[in-house]
């Protein structure tokens, strides 16, 4: 039997935390604040309960933070070189927020809003947002609405859905950072495996300059390997190319993209996406804090894998892909599987 519908106030404030739950005794806890995920409990293979994502303590710590933990973002996910694009004839100068950049949505950023709940169960939290015109030089009004499903199957799909007045650049994705093993300082004895076999080399600010293969680099996660053995290459933030995605370009339709396991726990989770694009980012600039359970946390102490279109894609060969247009809906779908099966190489292509 299902525990029933849980929605708390969150640090007495106007803001709420709202609890997903199964009869596999994963447990998600979402606040309105950001749409951001601030707790994911399942069990590791002794049937141990455990909390697989950072978290703040306080609402006022996601409020004075940028690290966008656990939160849905956009309008953009990831970054705009120099804020900067040309669409419709008409060049776009958006807030600049990283250096020289638009990082996130800068201060229209989705992880600073209260989101509008308006369907909640003890499987399904859907929440709405409507954008602010002109904010952080995004023009339009952007009809948001992003929904957390959790089934029996012990999986939750993400799925996030918009509309707008006005043609304009979109790219959502959620920002959790994963560590499946609660008593680990850090992420280095995971093991990842990616169904990318090239990957957007960056420029020192984090805009992609050239697509390469993953042969013989860093980068190559189609076997499944310990992060550990990046060694002195382990901080990452790039976009890897997803194989299938690109080579079926089947309308919503969603592929394998990541394999994520810790030995030591038993734990693992299988991601399955919509999006061309997995941003790795192994948490380097995380600053030190103390989470909600009161762990020692940060650089490194969680991964982000983040299903997206490729950074600066507004301003690529292929702008159209990421252009939502009046009467048009923009849609993303992953899907998290907590602890499947080992998965097979067929996975990959």
């Amino acid at each position: 039997m299902h525990t029933p519908a849980i929605a708390t106030t969150w640090d007495h404030s106007a803001y709420s935390v709202y609890q997903l739950s199964n009869s596999q005794q994963t447990k998600i806890l979402i606040s309105d604040y950001g749409a951001s995920i601030v707790e994911l409990w399942n069990c590791d293979s002794a049937g141990q309960l455990g909390n697989i994502v950072l978290g703040y303590p306080h609402l006022q710590d996601y409020q004075q933070h940028n690290c966008y933990l656990g939160a849905v973002v956009g309008p953009w996910a990831n970054r705009i070189k120099d804020g900067r694009f040309n669409l419709d004839g008409r060049q776009i100068q958006l807030e600049c927020n990283q250096g020289s950049n638009h990082l996130h949505g800068a201060s229209a950023g989705f992880q600073r809003k209260l989101w509008s709940v308006i369907e909640h169960s003890p499987s399904i939290l859907r929440m709405k947002l409507q954008t602010t015109p002109t904010e952080a030089g995004f023009a339009a009004t952007i009809d948001v609405t992003v929904s957390f499903i959790l089934d029996e199957q012990n999986r939750l799909t993400i799925d996030y859905q918009a509309s707008t007045d006005l043609a304009t650049p979109i790219n959502l994705t959620n920002h959790s950072y994963f560590n499946l093993n609660p008593k680990a300082q850090n992420i280095w004895q995971h093991q990842l495996q990616i169904a990318a076999d090239s990957y957007l080399a960056t420029d020192a600010t984090g805009i992609p300059c050239a697509e390469y293969p993953v042969d013989n680099s860093h980068f190559d996660f189609r076997q499944l390997r310990s992060l550990d053995s990046l060694g002195t290459q382990r901080n990452i933030d790039h976009c890897l190319c997803l194989n299938r995605q690109r080579q079926h370009k089947t309308e919503h339709a969603m592929y394998f993209a990541a394999y994520l396991a810790e030995p030591e726990s038993g734990r693992s989770v299988s991601i399955e996406t919509t999006e061309v694009g997995l941003q790795l980012y192994t948490g380097q600039h995380l600053k030190e804090f103390t989470d909600r359970l009161g762990r020692k946390c940060g650089a490194n102490s969680g991964l982000c894998l983040e299903t997206q279109a490729y950074p600066d894609a507004v301003n690529g060969l292929d702008q159209e892909s990421v252009i939502l247009r009046p009467g048009h809906i923009y849609r993303q779908t992953s899907r998290y599987q907590f602890n499947p099966p080992l998965l097979l190489a067929d996975n990959l292509h």
